[in-house]
């Protein structure tokens, strides 16, 4: 059964279409709409996961009010490099880092939004590391699961939202669409493709529209905003005409309020000897993921002594409470609250109580449009750039969709109706929609197969070893198993190898010497990797000419104990590949694990 999904930053739904009916799959029973599940992962020290309300009511509950307990942990050992020449010193050094060891779990939000950041590959949480794909698997699984059990089907096919842009990066942006395919077939899904979320809302518009007729679609959510100009209605199918994607979306706003509110929290106040206090302080508290960084000991120091030296000691004593008490998630609660609430009326209240803190504000509508004043800027700007992609006049829209749970704030609402008239705004159902089109791409065949899926096939026909060992190929992700005769496990992967075909090696073989160990059989052009024991002095001969991926380092768990390995590589045409033993001819050192292999296809003749 194929289906359409669209994971949101801030919410989540999927449904399925049968050709004459829609149907929104239950995803959150306590979620004031059950076919929305909140973006919202919770993992314990057991890694024990809930997701959506059930995540956020258990951070809440365990997490809020729970004083922080900074500890150094150790976390592994870096190879250190020093000096120069034929001859550089090369040992191991031990990284320790600090933790909040007093954590019950940790909660993550708006995962969806790290996907554009570069240098975002995943997090420890505990005792284990997770790579990006891997948490939002555990949200496109949950989905998965709910929609099989109440369609009484197996779910393996998915057409599955993505924004216009993730990144202005275009790079950047294919690497997020990456993360995403491979999240999925982590999920469980074999077949993926993807649809613009603005466009599958085109979609469902189009079902309902008998004549054709000119549409922008306004998706506006949590983390971006996607402008679509597309014909719809009638019987030819929707011819998408223009679209862009703007770095704006709802979360942007609830910092600009929280922005707001930084005068409770010391913003203005004079600290020792009539310096103004710190602003990269304040750059902390723009989200509530971050508060808790100035609860160290070397921030929370300063924070104390300015509550004896400064001219606002109430303000430093909000927020040490704010950053040592874990509140930062139920104040951005409130906010959203509030933001809400401003929707409907022009004044709402944000009150906020916890120990010395003590919000009080009457928040005016106006007011908050002069807060996102830059945002409205932006999204001006990019509605005149998509009406001049698409060569049209504002007059020539017949009809704007809005969609995005942040297309209801009155002053994008107003800004649309100035732009293109009132008369043609046509509300869809802010969290579903984008959902119920996925659904129907999904019906008709739609949706592309992205270009990053050849870099995940198993390009490998056959493995041949000269032991009679057992290797197997496998998907290499934490916490495989690495060997056919070991219990070890991947405990920490760099997101390039996430995902990969490769070789489950046999321990045994870890002091072979052969200079001809493993045979691969390869039927297209293909980068090889080799995982190697970082604590060898020299590498075996066959391996010396291969690159250093910098960077990139492999952990495996050997029973308790983190065994470091650094990544080489070397791109093969089609056609046999032969590699040695990690004790081949040239070897020195320590190795006693034996390496690991990672296959990836590429595009073109290889080097």
């Amino acid at each position: 059964m194929r289906i359409g999904i669209d994971f949101g930053t801030s919410n989540s739904a999927v449904a399925y279409f049968d050709g004459a009916q829609l149907r929104p799959v239950l995803l959150d029973a306590e979620n004031e709409n059950p076919h929305v599940l909140p973006s919202l992962i919770y993992i314990d020290r057991q890694h024990t996961v809930r997701l959506g309300t059930a995540a956020a009511t258990e951070y809440l509950e365990r997490e809020t009010g729970r004083p922080i307990v900074w500890e150094e942990r150790y976390v592994g050992e870096v190879e250190m490099i020093v000096g120069g020449g034929n001859a550089p010193i090369r040992y191991m050094q031990d990284i320790y880092i600090v933790t909040d060891t007093g954590a019950n779990g940790r909660l993550l939000q708006s995962i969806k939004t790290a996907l554009r950041d570069p240098d975002y590959e995943g997090t420890e949480i505990f005792d284990r590391y997770y790579t990006i794909d891997e948490l939002v698997a555990l949200i496109l699984s949950g989905m998965k699961a709910q929609a099989e059990d109440q369609l009484g089907q197996t779910c393996d096919q998915v057409v599955l939202g993505r924004p216009v842009r993730f990144s202005d990066d275009p790079a950047l942006d294919r690497r997020a669409e990456a993360i995403l395919y491979r999240a999925a077939r982590f999920a469980g899904f074999e077949d993926v493709t993807f649809q613009m979320e603005p466009v599958a809302a085109a979609h469902l518009y189009h079902r309902t529209c008998a004549d054709r007729e000119m549409g922008l679609v306004f998706d506006f959510g949590g983390g971006t905003l996607d402008l679509t100009i597309a014909e719809v209605g009638g019987s030819a199918p929707p011819r998408v005409i223009a679209t862009r994607g703007v770095l704006v979306g709802g979360d942007d706003l609830d910092r600009q309020v929280m922005r707001s509110l930084w005068k409770y929290f010391g913003e203005g106040a004079m600290v020792e000897e009539g310096a103004p206090f710190p602003p990269d302080f304040l750059d902390q508290l723009g989200t509530w993921q971050t508060m808790p960084d100035l609860s160290r000991p070397e921030p929370l120091y300063k924070i104390r002594q300015y509550q004896k030296s400064s001219d606002n000691p109430a303000a430093m004593l909000a927020l040490e409470t704010l950053v040592t008490q874990n509140v930062g998630f139920k104040l951005f609660r409130e906010i959203e609250r509030t933001k809400r609430a401003l929707t409907d009326t022009l004044i709402a209240r944000l009150d906020f109580e916890y120990q010395h803190i003590h919000i009080h504000e009457r928040m005016l509508r106006r007011a908050f449009e002069a807060l996102i004043a830059e945002e409205l800027s932006a999204v001006q700007r990019e509605l005149d750039l998509v009406l001049a992609d698409a060569g049209l006049r504002a007059d020539q829209i017949a009809v704007v969709l809005r969609t995005g749970g942040t297309s209801l704030v009155p002053a994008f609402v107003e800004l649309l109706g100035q732009t293109f008239g009132y008369d043609v705004l046509r509300d869809m159902d802010p969290i579903t929609s984008v959902g119920g089109g996925m659904a129907i791409v999904a019906h008709e065949d739609g949706g592309a197969r992205p270009q990053c899926a050849e870099g995940y096939v198993n390009p490998m026909r056959a493995i041949y070893t000269t032991t009679g060992h057992r290797y197997e190929p496998y998907v290499l992700r934490t916490q495989a198993v690495c060997y056919t005769d070991r219990e070890y496990t991947m405990a920490k992967l760099p997101l390039a190898l996430s995902g990969l075909y490769g070789v489950r090696t046999s321990g045994q073989d870890a002091q072979s010497e052969a200079p001809a160990l493993l045979r691969l059989a390869l039927d297209r052009p293909t980068k090889v990797y080799v995982i190697y024991q970082a604590l060898a002095y020299h590498l075996p001969g066959w391996l010396r000419d291969w690159m250093q991926e910098d960077g990139m380092q492999v952990e495996l768990d050997t029973s308790g104990e983190r065994m470091p390995f650094f990544v080489y590589s070397r791109t093969f045409p089609a056609g046999p590949v032969t590699l040695g033993g990690a004790h081949a001819p040239g070897y020195q050192g320590v190795a006693f694990l034996n390496y690991g292999v990672a296959v990836e296809p590429v595009c073109g003749p290889a080097d």
